[in-house]
């Protein structure tokens, strides 16, 4: 698929603040399954300095710096990029040892997937919830992504909440509801709960009429080896493929962020206004 997007990030302050650098997460992965061609960040005001780096997870960032104080601060990026994963089951686990649950990865597997096992709100509740999945999955890692992908789409209900941190699992499963990113943590912990190195995404969905069509969107991916880093979508029961677009991701939702950073004041109000436009630059079929 071939996309046109554009995305704007108002902060609006109630009073005149110092910013305190920001890091910004906003330029999509260019990888095997999405291909960048342009894009374009513009700040507002402008900044003092900036400068472009990789993160510890190999997300690009672009850190900001001021120099005075500011009213409000607007992001805007215009890209275009191509997603080129079509078939999002074209691979081959090479460890058997992962194909079965709980997981087990290879020694020097373990150490780097260390963050992404790593259970921050670990709950009964939700380890009830994994054991009865995989007991419907006859124990096997691929099934169980499927049916707990279908099964989250399908019990928990998805609402809009534009601000705020992700619910912790056990919230989530308790109010039977939430957002996106309230999903993608509920299945990254039941990942981890059974052993599967998980981690949380932040990008877009091409879903022209959804609710939520013009806002960030959350979901998740599983390390397989052989097959790397594989999404799920379970706001939307299915495999993450051609129709995605990733920014980040990162073993908590903070690490993936599309905004990081402080201010110095006090009393101060912010409001956040968005608006994210993505046009399909497919030809027409006839």
């Amino acid at each position: 698929m071939h996309f046109e997007v554009k995305h704007t990030l108002k902060y609006i302050y109630s009073k005149e603040i110092f910013l305190e650098p920001n890091v910004v997460r906003l330029r999509p992965r260019d990888d095997f399954s999405q291909k960048l061609e342009s894009f374009e960040l513009t700040v507002s005001p402008t900044p003092l300095g900036h400068s472009d780096s990789l993160d510890i997870f190999n997300n690009h960032q672009t850190e900001l710096w001021f120099a005075e104080k500011q009213a409000n601060l607007t992001l805007k990026t215009h890209f275009k990029i191509n997603t080129i994963l079509g078939n999002p089951f074209h691979y081959l686990v090479t460890d058997a040892q992962v194909l079965k649950l709980p997981a087990k990865y290879s020694a020097e597997n373990k150490m780097a997937m260390a963050p992404y096992l790593h259970r921050i709100h670990p709950d009964a509740a939700v380890d009830e919830l994994a054991q009865t999945l995989l007991s419907e999955s006859d124990d096997n890692t691929l099934n169980f992504l499927y049916h707990m992908t279908d099964w989250i789409h399908r019990n928990i209900q998805q609402t809009i909440r534009a601000v705020g941190d992700p619910l912790t699992p056990n919230k989530t499963l308790r109010r039977k509801e939430g957002a996106c990113r309230d999903l993608a943590v509920l299945f990254v912990d039941l990942c981890r709960a059974l052993g599967l190195a998980a981690r949380f995404v932040c990008g877009y969905k091409y879903e022209p009429g959804a609710r939520d069509s013009h806002e960030l969107h959350a979901w998740a991916e599983v390390y397989l080896p052989g097959a790397g880093w594989r999404g799920y979508d379970p706001s939307l029961g299915l495999a993450v493929a051609d129709h995605h677009i990733a920014l980040a991701a990162g073993p908590t939702p903070q690490d993936a962020a599309a905004l990081s950073g402080t201010f110095r004041g006090t009393d101060v109000l912010t409001r956040l206004d968005y608006e994210v436009e993505i046009k399909s630059l497919e030809p027409a079929k006839k």
